[in-house]
């Protein structure tokens, strides 16, 4: 497995390092789509990723949810499932809770740093979320959206709880991947981001942003050639399996940053 992981990474290489000249190979077929996935949200068990909200939270105002049953019960479990099954919010509890204090909620899910057991790691973390109805049910409400990227813009980069940061910002992939923010929304989002490749954070979680500012490039700039366009591609989809240590080479950076940069100065 270790060997197969190498070659791909090297190929990965081979591909993002290929255009670094200053006149480009040969095309190599370009395939891009910016309308569309790149990845695959297939349901599980009725959890559907991002759909069309249908739930109203104007009047929402019930607290958080911390846990406890969880906390107390999780060592009578016989299996993992049964464990998850545990976190999952009580009915009445989720139908009142704030849309702000759900997104808390789903931040503090126990279970978000399970992606990194995985070899592809983001589908791990699409997995891992299926079990949870705290999520299904931000997905689903209006203010879900907001207040899943007001969270993302007021998280501490350096947070200490290993997992979180990491998880949440996939969660913010998943929401780019499907095209679902809007304009102002994107806007926002890249000035957020482009402000942390500059913040002193540490080289995991920057690595994190830089894949996120890929997914918001890819789909949101318009003006890309498809050459860069075909190198994000590429970019985001090894590395959303296998996140890299550290910010990307220069030349995928370079095309992000410029991005960003772009559309942070859009006009709403």
């Amino acid at each position: 497995m270790k060997q197969k992981l190498f070659m791909m990474a090297m190929m990965v290489t081979m591909v993002l390092t290929a255009c670094t000249a200053d006149e480009p190979g040969p095309n190599p077929n370009y395939e891009n789509n910016q309308d569309l996935p790149m990845f695959d949200y297939d349901s599980t068990n009725d959890f559907v990723f991002w759909p069309t909200p249908s739930i109203d939270d104007s009047g929402l105002q019930g607290e958080g949810y911390d846990f406890a049953y969880w906390q107390q019960h999780k060592a009578e479990a016989q299996t993992v499932a049964e464990m998850m099954a545990m976190c999952n919010i009580p009915k009445d509890m989720l139908s009142a809770m704030s849309t702000r204090n759900l997104a808390v909620t789903c931040f503090h899910y126990p279970y978000n740093p399970t992606f990194a057991a995985y070899n592809d790691q983001y589908k791990g973390f699409l997995e891992t979320i299926a079990h949870f109805n705290g999520y299904a049910a931000l997905m689903k409400r209006n203010g879900g959206l907001q207040a899943t990227l007001d969270l993302y813009a007021e998280l501490e980069q350096d947070i200490s709880s290993f997992g979180y940061f990491q998880a949440w910002t996939f969660f913010v992939c998943s929401a780019v991947d499907h095209k679902v923010i809007s304009n102002e929304q994107v806007a926002r989002l890249a000035q957020v981001v482009t402000a942390r490749f500059t913040d002193g954070t540490k080289s995991s979680n920057l690595a994190l942003t830089y894949l996120l500012g890929g997914f918001i490039a890819y789909h949101y700039d318009t003006t890309l050639p498809d050459e860069q366009l075909y190198l994000l591609k590429s970019y985001l989809q090894f590395y959303c399996r296998i996140p890299s240590s550290d910010k990307p080479i220069d030349r995928i950076s370079s095309i992000i940053e410029s991005s960003l940069n772009r559309l942070a100065g859009r006009n709403p």
